[in-house]
């Protein structure tokens, strides 16, 4: 089934004509009329008219305005049920407190005047292409519901088949052939049944793949990052011991972790948001992921793990200042093994001592320090000759024995660093510490 692609129409709301000449011509010259239907009001109460009959995909509207202002436009729009995205603007003197308020009132988007060529496409371009993604998934749904109804139809049949064994019962030292007849049409029947569920649960690692190959295609430079994410991911979560769906969720983020770099408007924005060495403060293209993925069935937790990626374990990152554990496991992963893989990139993957030394360096500020632990666990199997390690348990350590990875507790204290040389003080004080609060697992030991 091939998606319907509509002609999207925009409704463009302002008292001063002029701009609403130099928006047309921005609109035009950039939208062909089969994309973008562009149409004006010059008032507030001639826009809500016009809104109530065209429906228009996209509203951009002044917020002063005599009369009836872009607020109260907005407000209304929403309450009547019209499904729009709506773009205030407002002049410079007075945006932020405007920006509040357009957000209150319940706008998509706010622009500040004058208006700016880039950031108008930037935003009307937005809207289409999510637009142009919820065609695509109604038609995606088209094709569900015609296998959901097919399905019912073989249950219906199951239903009568089953009505039809009971009646047999009855008949079957007289007609035993037939009923073994009719057991195989149920075999039949339960393998289709069968064969469609299996079919429906790998929809989800279809689409998957398919949001990957997009982010592969617009992110040629840095092929094979997203699986190489994915792999680092997987192996820090399950030594962890985090639960099995919990490690699917990260490795799904982990591959789509990227998707909203796709939607940034031009070839530099999308260097500068793949760079994750110097402007994690300054990309949102984590937000756009999430907005994108969060409205669709399965995606939920994904979504919830890409937004939070470039926040900081100390509370200095973005977009919520969270800190800690308050930051999902999965988000902090992710963002450790990402930003080791971009550091790796830019020297070589057979050089992972600079990379990682670069990731220490950012250790209880940028990353959590168990992760980095684990991530060292990674690297040193990459290698095993250069940092072949031995397990002990915490009553077998010596002195002179040098730590291969730190040691925590069980509460989640970090009580010694990787390298340190162990004398007897040190091993004294451990032991005293693990009477009150346990040593976790074995403590790696490097071998001489």
């Amino acid at each position: 089934m091939t998606v319907e692609i509509k002609t999207k129409k925009i409704l463009c709301i302002d008292d001063d004509a002029a701009l609403l000449k130099v928006v047309h011509r921005i609109l035009s010259n950039n939208f062909p009329p089969e994309v973008l239907e562009i149409h004006e009001a010059h008032n507030g109460e001639q826009g809500i008219k016009m809104i109530l009959s065209l429906r228009p995909d996209i509203v951009l509207s002044d917020i002063q305005m005599p009369e009836m202002d872009g607020l109260e436009i907005c407000r209304r729009v929403r309450q009547h049920g019209v499904h729009t995205a709506i773009i205030l603007m407002s002049a410079y003197d007075v945006e932020q407190d405007n920006a509040f308020k357009a957000s209150d009132a319940g706008a998509d988007a706010f622009l500040s005047k004058p208006i700016k060529k880039g950031e108008l496409l930037f935003a009307v371009n937005f809207v289409l292409r999510v637009a142009s993604l919820g065609d695509a998934i109604t038609t995606k749904n088209k094709q569900l519901e015609k296998s959901l109804d097919q399905l019912k139809q073989y249950h219906q049949k199951l239903s009568g088949l089953n009505e039809e064994l009971k009646s047999d019962k009855r008949r079957l030292n007289e007609n035993l052939k037939e009923v073994v007849q009719l057991n195989k049409q149920l075999e039949t029947k339960n393998s289709q049944i069968l064969s469609m569920n299996e079919e429906l649960s790998g929809r989800f690692d279809s689409t998957v793949s398919l949001l990957s190959n997009i982010i592969e295609l617009h992110q040629s430079e840095h092929r094979g990052h997203a699986e190489r994410v994915a792999e680092i991911s997987v192996y820090i979560a399950k030594k962890m011991g985090l639960p099995e769906q919990q490690v699917h969720h990260i490795k799904t983020s982990a591959l789509i972790h990227e998707l909203g770099i796709v939607s940034l408007p031009n070839e530099e924005k999308i260097e500068e948001a793949a760079d994750e060495m110097s402007n994690r403060k300054f990309t949102h293209h984590p937000l756009v992921a999430e907005m994108l993925l969060k409205s669709f069935p399965g995606f939920e937790l994904v979504s919830n793990i890409i937004r939070h990626l470039h926040e900081n374990v100390d509370g200095s990152g973005i977009p919520d200042n969270l800190a800690g554990d308050r930051i999902p496991i999965g988000s902090r992963i992710v963002s450790l093994a990402s930003y080791f893989d971009h550091a790796l990139m830019s020297v070589g993957q057979n050089k992972m001592e600079r990379p990682f030394a670069k990731v220490e360096e950012q250790s209880g500020l940028m990353f959590d320090d168990k992760l980095v632990g684990v991530l060292g666990d990674w690297i040193d199997e990459q290698n095993p000759e250069k940092h072949s390690t031995v397990d002990y348990n915490i009553f077998a350590l010596k002195e002179g024995m040098e730590l291969a990875s730190d040691i925590y507790s069980e509460s989640g204290i970090n009580l010694l660093r990787k390298g340190t040389v162990l004398k007897k003080d040190i091993l004294n004080r451990v032991l005293k510490f693990h009477n009150v609060d346990p040593i976790m697992g074995s403590i790696k030991v490097k071998r001489k």
